[in-house]
């Protein structure tokens, strides 16, 4: 997921100097909340095995509290979902049709 998040961060570069920071700088947000929010679980995975060896219902309870990681770094501003911006979806769409016309015309 992470690489695929790096791979679609360049195509963003093209926007910059445009003027269209909007979309690198949510492209930049993404990128940290996955990091923050795979070391928050792999690391409550990890005390949870650790955990295991003593009390087997926390440690099955921390490990199942990974799943509540992503919610709550959710309420703090660290979203991973992605969020598609009708103006630019326009903006797009209109351009990829009128490179196909230029090519048909051609």
């Amino acid at each position: 997921m992470l690489l695929t998040q790096i791979a679609v961060g360049s195509l963003y570069k093209f926007s910059i100097p445009k003027g269209n920071t909007e979309g690198f700088i949510s492209w930049c947000r993404q990128v940290i909340a996955i990091c923050v929010i795979a070391f928050l679980q792999m690391t409550l995975l990890y005390l949870g095995l650790l955990t295991w060896k003593g009390n087997m219902l926390l440690g099955l309870g921390v490990m199942l509290a990974v799943n509540e990681v992503p919610n709550i770094a959710r309420q703090f501003g660290l979203d991973t979902s992605i969020k598609v911006h009708f103006s630019s979806a326009v903006h797009n769409s209109t351009r990829a049709v009128n490179a196909i016309r230029a090519v048909a015309k051609k």
